[in-house]
């Protein structure tokens, strides 16, 4: 298999199987999966900015802070969705006031997976790696909630992240890639 991928080497998801479903029920209406979503994507904004801003690697620092921005790019794009479905006209202050979570895109705090890797932010093939399988669990996660979602259409902003978590993937593996031939 060619692309980033391969450089991971068969790591595996560290996701529990039901990790992060309490998020949802499965009836939800567009306008408040789009809500979910955005606020997953803000608390893993603020997570990768964490730790661009604590690691000591360069290529790894600049891999999290394009996370970091990716994440901005998707709350832009979800944002936008609301406006649309909604048309409500609720500025993004009160909406962000209303769906601003501490869960990661895994179903996870930022605090749950620092306490479980503490040591993992100062060697940059274990950083990669862990922020390898946090995309992996946050695919799993976004498909899986597409999966148990009835309305198509809510369903598919789950499907369009899930994607949107392969691209991360893919980068993931190519820096990654890089630092192995260095090391």
């Amino acid at each position: 298999m060619k692309g980033g991928i391969d450089a991971w080497n068969g790591l595996v998801s560290r996701a529990e199987v039901d990790q992060g479903m309490f998020l949802i029920e499965g009836d939800e209406r567009p306008e408040e999966v789009i809500a979910l979503a955005y606020g997953l994507e803000a608390a893993t904004y603020r997570f990768y900015q964490d730790l661009a801003e604590r690691g000591s690697d360069r290529d790894v620092t600049d891999a999290f802070r394009r996370l970091a921005q990716d994440e901005i790019r998707h709350q832009e794009s979800l944002w936008e969705k609301y406006r649309t479905i909604t048309g409500d006209g609720k500025t993004r202050e009160a909406f962000e006031a209303e769906t601003v979570t501490k869960t990661l895109e895994n179903g996870k705090t930022a605090d749950q997976i620092l306490a479980e890797y503490p040591e993992w932010i100062d060697h940059p093939r274990e950083a990669l790696e862990l922020a390898m399988s946090l995309e992996t669990d946050s695919l799993d996660l976004y498909l899986r909630v597409a999966q148990k979602i009835r309305h198509k259409e809510a369903a598919s902003v789950f499907h369009d992240l899930a994607g949107e978590e392969k691209v991360h993937l893919k980068g993931l593996g190519q820096v990654l890639r890089q630092k192995l031939r260095s090391l």
